[in-house]
Formats: structure tokens, C-alpha cells, sequence
């Protein structure tokens, strides 16, 4: 009765999938506003000069 395709987490391969997907890109996503305010913070503030 129960399908292969299903892992543990009750997800199958194509949602899994997705969901690695969106999790990558919001990864990425905060990490681009991370490295900006960083870079912001540095030039109006420059700590290491």
C-alpha cells in the first residue's frame, strides 16, 4: 500500500525536490542582503581602517 517514491518525511521525489530548490534560493537570496548591508556597514563605517 505504500508507494516507493516516498521518503521518510511523507514527501516524494518532485516535492522534495522543490522544496531543496527554495530553500537554496532563499539561502542565496539572504546571502546577497547579508554581503550588501555588510558592504554598507564597511562604508560608512569602515572598522578595520
Amino acid at each position: 500500500m505504500s508507494n516507493g517514491n516516498v521518503s521518510l518525511t511523507g514527501l516524494n521525489d518532485a516535492e522534495s525536490e522543490e522544496l531543496h530548490r527554495n530553500l537554496i534560493q532563499g539561502t542565496q537570496f539572504f546571502g546577497m542582503i547579508a554581503a550588501l548591508a555588510h558592504l554598507l556597514a564597511y562604508i560608512y563605517s569602515p572598522w578595520l581602517k
